[in-house]
């Protein structure tokens, strides 16, 4: 049986039930420990925020020249031609949440998919024996009710890719541990609006790695994979061109065995220099392989330079791949409002175009699947209504100085609804 979590989204449901809620106990010995066997008014029954259909489709932004990372998001959005469902962030063990990114996406109307990692701001580690031993409680407590306070659901993942992390923090056993006691500290705090997943790189899933990382089914939400297309660029890793469905077929095989649900946090492709417009036909094929394999529900795209180049826009033919994946029905799961001011800042009198046109509804193609939408300019004037699609192009003028937050809201054709909130500053 499963109930809808009441979201700014197609509704997302959860899994397993009261049961997971039974199994949550760790052992500490820490000062304040988490019994071991925890009762149900203390701790809430895990959720895992799947769509119901299709894939969540998302991204990692990263900076050029000095533009930040919310500027860089919206530049990849209007590449794209459609703003994205999910926002990955980075995170250390130390930094107050939520952060400004995960305010900024929730404002947005995008769904933060948050890893923190066990690191401090000043550099340095914190080991995973420490956080399982209960040492880093009061942590865990601070994050877990700022979250909870946003009221919004999100993702979160606890140190992605500790199998490439060597001993640094500890061992596989250390870091299943740890994870054990993050996720029972957010339970017993009564966070019900976090989700949670161990994401690992593909190869540990195919050399067996991966189950002594396990936390356990009652603890894990989502298994999480960072698949790339190295093809030579990383002497390391593979040498050759391969699919996504190829740098994915390890994690799907051992999650289906687990019963989980499959996000890609990180993934990306090279260029072929050799194949011009390869790049482009890489996103096409990875739209007919989600399609084929619909336990891949979250999958967030790398757009940086990391080990490799990564980025989206390294050819005009990528482009156009990427927004052919991107505009798909298939990868709108859920409604999706999005504003595009023409500028954010300014002298009064001020006159801005809003262009409403990109918002979407659950399962259609961008632009298309809303039945109904509201736009507040936010000084106080009546709101702009209408039904079906918004209409493109709406035009305000604001006279005096001030701060107007502007909200679009959708309602899509299931009835769900979406709202996008931005900030207008008026000197």
């Amino acid at each position: 049986m499963s109930r809808p979590f009441t979201a700014p989204w197609r509704p997302l449901f959860p899994r397993g039930g009261l049961g997971l809620a039974l199994a949550l106990g760790l052992t500490g010995c820490g000062p304040e420990a988490v019994p071991a066997e925890a009762s149900l008014g203390e701790v809430h029954a895990a959720v895992t925020f799947e769509p119901e259909s299709g894939v969540l489709f998302g991204a990692f932004a990263g900076k050029r020249g000095t533009e930040d990372h919310a500027a860089a998001l919206d530049a990849l959005e209007r590449q794209a031609g459609r703003k994205m469902d999910v926002h990955r962030i980075y995170s250390v063990w130390d930094e107050p949440q939520p952060g400004k990114f995960v305010l900024a996406d929730l404002e947005r109307g995008r769904i933060p998919l948050l890893s923190i990692t066990a690191k401090r701001q000043d550099g340095s580690g914190v080991a995973w024996s420490r956080i399982a031993s209960g040492a880093e409680d009061a942590q865990l407590k601070a994050h877990a009710l700022a979250l909870k306070g946003t009221g919004k659901p999100l993702f979160l993942i606890f140190n992605h890719e500790p199998d490439m992390a060597g001993t640094a923090h500890g061992t596989p056993a250390e870091y299943a541990a740890a994870f054990r006691r993050l996720v029972t500290v957010f339970r017993q705090q009564g966070v019900t609006n976090v989700s949670y997943s161990m994401t690992l790189v593909p190869y540990s899933f195919q050399s067996g790695a991966a189950d002594a990382f396990y936390p356990g089914s009652s603890y894990v939400d989502w298994v999480g994979a960072d698949a790339y297309n190295w093809n030579g660029c990383n002497p390391t890793a593979g040498a050759t061109w391969r699919s996504l469905e190829e740098a994915v077929a390890p994690v799907l095989t051992w999650s289906n065995a687990k019963g989980k649900p499959v996000m890609l946090p990180e993934w990306g492709s090279v260029e072929d220099p050799g194949v011009p417009g390869r790049k482009g036909q890489w996103f096409r094929d990875a739209l007919e392989m989600f399609k084929r394999h619909p336990e891949i529900k979250v999958a967030s795209y790398f757009h940086t330079t990391g080990t490799c180049p990564w980025w989206v826009d390294s050819s005009t033919s990528s482009v156009a791949g990427f927004q052919a994946l991107g505009s798909h029905g298939y990868t709108h799961a859920t409604a999706a409002a999005w504003l595009k001011p023409s500028v954010t800042t300014g002298t009064a009198p001020l006159t801005v175009t809003f262009d409403l046109s990109g918002s979407t509804g659950f399962q259609s193609t961008t632009g298309t699947g809303n039945d109904a939408w509201s736009l507040d300019f936010g000084d106080g004037t009546a709101k702009v209504t209408g039904r079906g699609r918004p209409t493109a192009l709406q035009t305000h003028r604001y006279t005096a100085k001030g701060t107007y937050r502007v909200s679009l809201t959708v309602t899509d054709w299931t009835g769900v609804q979406n709202t996008d909130t931005q900030v207008l500053t008026v000197k």
